[in-house]
């Protein structure tokens, strides 16, 4: 079994009320989201095989209890793959969440704490960090999802 891997960072935002779901596709689409039937993932713009193909996932919710996207919700819940993604993609994800956090007019909190691009990219370089002196991994390589799928097995 593998230690901490680093795998998802997640980013939890509280709208100030419940978005229809006709407007919060509309929304999520003007930010360039995709749709998957259900939920919504921001689409990295290439990946290799063992690769996470996004670099967010969304998940909705509405009074605390997951809902699909074709249901009203009131907040967001969005997961960078870290472990997955090469660590230039993290720029990006955080450009993207703070575009999410806009276009929804939302609170953002990380780790408890108020969202802030630099205290969120200061934790991901720490486990950044970490990958590169605990294991000798970077983020989005392919030993290290080998790991991730070992600590699962």
């Amino acid at each position: 079994m593998w230690g901490e891997l680093h795998e998802e960072k997640e980013i939890v935002i509280t709208l100030p009320e419940p978005i229809d779901a006709g407007i919060g596709n509309r929304l999520f689409r003007e930010l360039r989201a995709t749709l998957h039937y259900d939920v919504y993932s921001f689409d990295a713009q290439c990946s290799e095989s063992w690769q996470s193909e996004s670099i967010l996932h969304i998940q909705l919710f509405a009074g605390g209890e997951e809902v699909d996207a074709q249901e009203d919700f009131d907040a967001i819940h969005a997961s960078y793959p870290l472990a997955t993604r090469p660590s230039s993609d993290q720029s990006t994800a955080l450009r993207s969440l703070s575009n999410i956090i806009a276009k929804f007019n939302g609170l953002a909190c990380y780790q408890g704490q108020s969202f802030s691009v630099q205290a969120i990219q200061s934790d991901w370089d720490s486990c950044n960090s970490d990958l590169l002196k605990e294991w000798g991994e970077e983020p989005g390589s392919k030993s290290l999802r080998r790991m991730i799928e070992e600590n699962y097995a």
